[in-house]
């Protein structure tokens, strides 16, 4: 059944990128709004999550009706990145200033520049997979950090797609040594760092509330000198997108080595925070982003650094 399944799957997901070949682009991104429409009507479990987390967000500040405007926002617009996705063949650096807009260049050219290694970081907003892979087609490559799919037919397309700019497809599993080789050949990682981390996180203030959170970046940042880049990406109403990298995210190095990862972690999810603040319909609120609990004692800790980042 399981095979019959992944076959099934396989020729489905063929199917959507011929259409998605074929189609014009104003419809596509149409044909993507709709089903996610119609995505949000019918996944009720994940709209519930969705709403929890707005509340547990934003409070008060926020009343339900606004809410679940966001949500249905926040659908539509992962329908459209779907399509975009299965788009990416039309992608190329022919796209740039055209389908895609840059802010910020300077910041990663003199990231790359430094020969040390860059760590690009991002969360799951906006359209990060097309900032992947466009960074690409600016002869910039990056390694990518990704968790693979179950069905191994949809993951080899999918990495086609994605690695069709010169990008490089990494598993979670075992992918720390490759992304070490890559910064020490002055290359790029690209790494989401939004996504709750389960028990192998530390746990960093997120909207005010201890949320666990990957320590990858920055170990490997503290380990190997790479810079740290922050970069978002805006969809435009015309269909393109903008691309912003943000300036370099200085490393300190106190010899604290538990203390400093936790304090580089806690000032890259804030700014992932500000962005999210500014539009929240990008962000993936169907995510449980604070599954995960903080040992006892550790909220109140949290809470403190988290009012003290929104101070600084």
């Amino acid at each position: 059944m399981k095979r019959m399944r992944y076959a099934l799957e396989a020729k489905a997901l063929r199917g959507m990128i011929l259409l998605a070949r074929l189609l014009p682009r104003r419809a596509l991104l149409a044909l993507g709004s709709g089903l996610g429409t119609l995505w949000y009507l019918l996944d009720a479990r994940h709209r519930r999550v969705a709403m929890q987390n707005l509340a547990s967000a934003f409070g008060e500040s926020l009343d339900r009706r606004d809410a679940r405007q966001i949500v249905r926002r926040c659908w539509r617009h992962y329908g459209r990145t779907l399509f975009d996705v299965l788009a990416f063949d039309r992608f190329s650096s022919a796209s740039v200033g055209t389908l895609v807009h840059y802010e910020g260049l300077e910041h990663i050219r003199a990231a790359y520049a430094r020969g040390r290694g860059v760590l690009l970081f991002s969360a799951h907003y906006g359209h990060w997979e097309l900032t992947a892979l466009m960074q690409g087609h600016l002869g910039m490559p990056l390694t990518m950090v990704t968790r693979p799919l179950d069905n191994p037919a949809l993951e080899a397309e999918l990495a086609r797609l994605r690695s069709q700019s010169g990008n490089a497809i990494l598993h979670r599993r075992n992918a720390v040594r490759e992304m070490l080789k890559t910064l020490r050949r002055g290359g790029g990682v690209a790494i989401l760092i939004d996504q709750d981390a389960h028990g192998g996180g530390v746990f960093v203030p997120f909207f005010g509330r201890a949320s666990s959170t990957t320590p990858t970046l920055a170990t490997l940042a503290l380990r190997t000198g790479a810079a740290v880049i922050p970069t978002f990406s805006i969809p435009l109403a015309d269909g393109s997108y903008r691309v912003i990298y943000g300036e370099e995210v200085e490393i300190r190095d106190t010899g604290d080595h538990d203390a400093d990862v936790v304090r580089i972690t806690a000032e890259c999810t804030a700014v992932i925070e500000r962005w999210v603040r500014q539009h929240p319909e990008l962000w993936l609120w169907m995510h449980r982003r604070w599954k995960t609990a903080p040992p006892a004692g550790e909220e109140r800790e949290e809470h403190a650094a988290a009012s003290h980042l929104h101070g600084s």
